[in-house]
């Protein structure tokens, strides 16, 4: 029973402080402030301002990537190197079948490369625009999220209802756990 109402405990302290990073993170809903604005701009200027707006779809070698530009970028760094090394390697006198083995390596990083430099992207359709502090916004960048930033002020995109997150709230309690993970936010509580 005491292992019953401790946890009930915490999980009351849980709902509590989810309730106090909402407060925090404001979360105004200007959707169609956002829409407007977007519409209304007939050079383009504000699509400079939408980070992660274009995501890529794709099959590698070693299973699918969901990727943000700056992933693509770092996924063709990450193979580059891993091409250079390998090549490194076929260059020594290796053995005969340490060579067949990184041949096939290097056939299966050149085919990965030429799909990412040569990926697609697909704009993200966004549902609803919410208001956010600048410190939420750097988080939610860094997570692959869609954010507006301009006239001082940054949006969150809810971009994905289906796909990614089920809703909002989903995307939410997984940036909880991110900040929570390094800065303490869920344990920084009172102990009342």
């Amino acid at each position: 029973m005491k292992e019953y109402l401790k946890s009930l405990n915490m999980g009351n302290k849980r709902i509590i402080k989810y309730q106090e990073f909402l407060s925090k993170a404001i979360l105004i809903d200007q959707t169609h402030l956002i829409n407007t604005l977007i519409k209304e701009d007939r050079h383009l200027d504000y699509f400079n301002h939408i980070y992660n707006r274009v995501k890529y779809n794709l099959s590698l070698s070693d299973g699918y990537l969901t990727a943000t530009d700056e992933v693509l970028t770092d996924k063709i760094a990450e193979i580059q190197n891993c091409l250079k090394g390998i090549n490194v390697k076929l260059k020594e006198n290796l053995l005969e079948f340490d060579s067949r083995v990184l041949m096939s390596q290097r056939a299966d990083l050149v085919s990965d490369l030429e799909k990412l430099e040569g990926a697609k992207s697909r704009e993200r359709e966004i549902f609803d625009w919410y208001l956010i502090p600048h410190w939420l916004s750097d988080t939610l960048i860094s997570m692959g999220e869609v954010v507006f930033r301009s006239f001082g002020c940054n949006w969150w995109g809810v971009s994905s209802l289906l796909e990614d997150h089920c809703s909002k709230d989903e995307v939410l309690l997984e940036l909880i756990e991110e900040i929570d993970k390094s800065g303490n936010f869920l344990n920084s509580s009172d102990e009342t």
